[in-house]
C-alpha cells in the first residue's frame, strides 16, 4: 500500500463523515470503523472511504484490524447526549471506549491519535468570561452526564500521553452544524423541522455554532500539527436560536416561526417532554440540560487553533444553508421513507 492509512472511528456521524470527505480530498487512504448496526450508512460513505472495517470501540479486540498499520487514528465515535440521566451505555461508549482506543493505539504503535472532546468539558462561573483550553479536566465541575463522561475520557488521553508515551491531541468542537448529517441530532432535528415547516415556535437563547467542514479540516490538520498533550477549541460564532431558525427557514424558502416561548416556561415543560421522548424513542430536543446550555457561557476562543493552523470558521448562515441542502438533496432522497 503506497498511502498512509488514516482511521476514522464514528465515520457515520456528521463530523466523522465530513472528516472522511476531507481526508479523501487530501489524497489520504481512509479506513472507516463501523459497527455492524451502521451498515446502512455505507452508500453515503463509500465515495470517501477506501476500506471499511467492522468493529466496536466497546470491544477492544475488534479494534485490532482497524488500527493495524495506521498512521493516525481520529477518534470520533461516541454518544452525544442532552439527557439528564447517566446511562450504562453512555459511560461504556464515552469512557470505556476511549480506554480501548488508547490501548489499541499503543498496542499497534499508532504514531498519532486525534481525540474528539467537547467544549462542554470547560467549567465556567459566569456568562461573560472568555473560555479557553485548560491543562486538565474537572468532571465534577461540569454539568450533565455527557460532559462528565467526556471530561473523564479527555483526562484518560492526557494521562496516556504523560504516563504511557501516547502521541495524542484533543479537539474540542462547539455546537456542530452543517451538512453530512446522517444521524439526526437534537439540533439537526430542529433545523429539519424548520425546513419542513413543522416548528411553530422557538425559544430565546444562544450558543456558539461551528461549520462541520471547519471542524473536519482542523481535525485533519491536527494529525501532523500541535505537540502531544495539547487541547484545541474548535469554535465558530455565537448565534441566537432566532437567527439559527431564520437561516434554516430562508434556506428552505419558508417563513420562520414567529412565536417565541419564554425559557422558564419551556424549562418547566422540558422534564415531562424528556420523559415522553425517551418512552417513545423520539429524538430529544428540549431537555432541561439543552435549555440550560442555551443560557450558559458560550464565549469560546479559537485563538489557539487559529494560531497553529490558520483556522477561520465560516459563517453560521452558510453552514445552516449547507445543512438544509444536504437534507433535501442527499439525505431525504436516499432515505426512501425510512427513519434512522
Amino acid at each position: 500500500m503506497n498511502k498512509d492509512i488514516h482511521v476514522v472511528t464514528g465515520a457515520n456521524g456528521r463530523t466523522g463523515f465530513a472528516l472522511c470527505a476531507e481526508l479523501k480530498a487530501r489524497g489520504c487512504f481512509v479506513r472507516a470503523l463501523l459497527r455492524t448496526s451502521a451498515e446502512w450508512y455505507r452508500p453515503f460513505l463509500e465515495p470517501y472511504v477506501d476500506e471499511f472495517v467492522t468493529g466496536d470501540i466497546r470491544e477492544r479486540v475488534s479494534l485490532d484490524a482497524a488500527f493495524s498499520g495506521a498512521c493516525c487514528v481520529y477518534h470520533l465515535a461516541g454518544i452525544v447526549s442532552i439527557a439528564s440521566a447517566m446511562t450504562a451505555e453512555l459511560e461504556d461508549v464515552n469512557v470505556q471506549g476511549v480506554k480501548n482506543v488508547i490501548d489499541a493505539c499503543l498496542a499497534h504503535r499508532v504514531p498519532r491519535l486525534v481525540h474528539t472532546g467537547t467544549v462542554h468539558t470547560l467549567p465556567f462561573h459566569d456568562t461573560t468570561s472568555i473560555l479557553r483550553e485548560i491543562p486538565r479536566y474537572m468532571p465534577d465541575a461540569v454539568q450533565g452526564p455527557y460532559a462528565r463522561t467526556k471530561a473523564i475520557a479527555s483526562n484518560l488521553v492526557l494521562d496516556a500521553v504523560t504516563e504511557r508515551g501516547l502521541n495524542a491531541v484533543i479537539a474540542m468542537p462547539s455546537g456542530i452544524i452543517g451538512g453530512f448529517e446522517l444521524k439526526r441530532s437534537n439540533l439537526g432535528a430542529m433545523v429539519v423541522d424548520v425546513a419542513e415547516g413543522r416548528l411553530p415556535v422557538y425559544l430565546k437563547g444562544e450558543y456558539d455554532f461551528v461549520d462541520v467542514r471547519d471542524v473536519a479540516r482542523a481535525i485533519a490538520d491536527l494529525a501532523t500539527m500541535g505537540p502531544a498533550g495539547e487541547s484545541y477549541i474548535l469554535s465558530g460564532h455565537k448565534t441566537s436560536v432566532k437567527e439559527l431558525i431564520s437561516y434554516a427557514a430562508e434556506a428552505a424558502g419558508r417563513k420562520p416561526p414567529s412565536l417565541c416561548l419564554p425559557r422558564p416556561l419551556v424549562q418547566a415543560f422540558s422534564y415531562p417532554a424528556e420523559m415522553w421522548a425517551l418512552l417513545c424513542g423520539a429524538t430529544l430536543v428540549f431537555t432541561p440540560y439543552a435549555i440550560k446550555v442555551l443560557g450558559d457561557n458560550c464565549n469560546f476562543s479559537h485563538e489557539k487553533i487559529s494560531m497553529l493552523t490558520g483556522y477561520t470558521p465560516a459563517s453560521v448562515q452558510q453552514a445552516v444553508a449547507e445543512q438544509v441542502k444536504f437534507y433535501f438533496d442527499v439525505y431525504k432522497p436516499m432515505l426512501n421513507g425510512k427513519r434512522l
